[in-house]
């Protein structure tokens, strides 16, 4: 059996890490023959609550986990990992400033990127899902100075499987029917969802498929903007077993490879890309896999429509991260 992979998960007592521990842990994410070392950190305050974690793993009997660490130290937590899955971040809370949601997440992201770049591997693959998901992925990656910023990458793939799932109820088929979905950009109600690419599973074009312009351009991309705050405004709280689902998604791929003819969405550093989009920003693009190497899918047409979204969803980045810059330690 192969050597076990060391997964550190942050805000690990929290919702979206009680959906994801469990599915890390069984092979759905790296497979059937992989043993894995779960590190999960938080808190202090939630050592209490990841007790309760540690215990439900253990009762699970899962014979692919060989050891779970809990600790509230960084250092410990990223020592010698593979992946670091980020989950943990500090939320906007009513009335808040988004300066000050930038400032309150700089902190914690100084402090990880530190210990990070201390103590982790230097081929660890770092996976940034706590919201502001892309600057705090930017953040992190500052402070990891030794660790290739081509490893680090943040989540929109949540956005992908909800533009997926869109088009193929819209189209009354299975999600699995739907291909190539594109998610430019932020996670955020500025991110544009684009159909454009897409195909089915037939290698029919999903616009022509869909055959209405007015909604891709219209209530398919505000639907898919503003479907985490109608989850929250449901329920009470936020997405947890949808993000969980796209996390092992990201990862999968990430570990396996994108399938021939298939690409997939997250947030990547945009140096050097071709599409005209400013440097050094965490960008969701479209994106192949191969040896656990990413690149960009190159050469996509881009109408109007499309250039103005992109756009409009970079230029927010440039903002995010130029106020988050401010905050930055020399140290």
């Amino acid at each position: 059996m192969a050597e076990p992979l060391r997964v550190c998960v942050t805000g690990a007592a929290g919702q979206i890490a009680y959906s994801l521990l469990y599915q890390l842990a069984k092979g759905d994410v790296f497979g059937h023959d992989q043993p894995i070392i779960l590190i999960l950190l938080d808190i202090p305050v939630m050592m209490g609550a990841l007790d309760g974690v540690l215990m439900e793993l253990q009762d699970c009997a899962l014979p692919l986990l060989k050891e779970t660490i809990a600790t509230a130290d960084p250092k410990v937590a990223f020592k010698d990992v593979d992946l670091a899955i980020m989950v943990g971040a500090m939320p906007r809370r009513e009335g808040m400033l988004r300066k000050d949601l930038l400032k309150a997440n700089v902190k914690i992201f100084e402090v990880q990127g530190k210990a990070l770049d201390e103590v982790a591997k230097k081929d660890v693959k770092v996976l940034v899902v706590g919201n502001p998901a892309n600057t705090n992925c930017f953040v992190m990656s500052k402070y990891a100075k030794s660790i290739p910023k081509e490893n680090f990458s943040c989540l929109t793939r949540l956005d992908q499987n909800r533009a997926q799932a869109q088009i193929a109820a819209r189209l009354q088929v299975k999600n699995t029917d739907v291909r190539n979905i594109i998610i430019w950009g932020n996670h955020s109600s500025t991110q544009f969802p684009d159909a454009t690419h897409a195909r089915m599973l037939d290698g029919s074009s999903v616009t022509e498929r869909v055959s209405d312009d007015d909604w891709l351009h219209g209530e398919f991309i505000t639907t898919v903007q503003k479907r985490g705050a109608a989850v929250i405004a449901a329920r009470k709280f936020s997405s947890a077993v949808s993000a969980a689902k796209a996390i092992c998604d990201h990862v999968r791929d990430l570990w396996n490879g994108t399938k021939e003819g298939e690409w997939t969405s997250m947030g990547v550093i945009s140096d050097g890309n071709s599409y005209g989009i400013p440097n050094d920003l965490m960008y969701s693009f479209p994106v192949r896999i191969k040896n656990r190497k990413w690149e960009i899918v190159e050469g996509l047409s881009i109408s109007d429509f499309a250039r103005s979204k992109m756009d409009a969803t970079a230029n927010e980045l440039v903002e995010e991260r130029d106020v988050a810059s401010e905050f930055l330690s020399s140290q």
